[in-house]
């Protein structure tokens, strides 16, 4: 006697349960180190709000000096760069002959307004292919209200 056999449907809901509960792992792990920094430089915002309302493949922590700080795994899994190399380097070793002057200003003024922005950019990976990321940057201030970092949340968009 021969068992028909169908797909087990059972382990596709069981696997997507397993992707979201590795995202919200990704999430709380990101809080708990960003946690630790807001209170070594005494920031002054809600970590878990700015996460949790988010979708986000990436994010950059620099001094307002945009030197790099922080990077979480999902950088490295997004860029293809380690945490080891992005460190000390500011992001635009990220861009290229096709990253636009217009999103290149659209940042630097975003940076010197001190507010938070979204804008758009042309990224390159390290194997050299390009991409396109969308990126919400916050200052972050101290207790005295001084800006003293900035926070990038990134999320990779599709090429046209």
């Amino acid at each position: 006697m021969k068992i028909k056999q169908g797909p087990l449907k059972c382990w596709d809901i069981y696997a997507m349960h397993l992707v979201e509960q590795s995202k919200s792992f990704t999430v709380r792990e990101d809080i708990k180190a960003l946690s630790i920094l807001k209170d070594k430089y005494k920031w002054n915002f809600n970590i878990a709000d700015m996460l949790s309302n988010k979708a986000f493949d990436a994010i950059v922590l620099t001094s307002i000096d945009r030197e790099i700080l922080w990077v979480n795994k999902g950088f490295t899994k997004m860029t293809g760069y380690s945490t080891k190399f992005a460190l000390g380097k500011q992001p635009s070793f990220l861009q290229g002959e096709k990253t636009t002057k217009a999103s290149l200003d659209a940042i630097k003024t975003g940076l010197q307004q001190q507010s938070p922005f979204t804008n758009q950019i042309i990224n390159y990976k390290k194997n050299g292919s390009l991409y396109n990321c969308e990126l919400h940057i916050y200052p972050l201030k101290n207790k005295a209200d001084t800006v003293t970092h900035f926070i990038a949340i990134e999320k990779e968009l599709r090429l046209f």
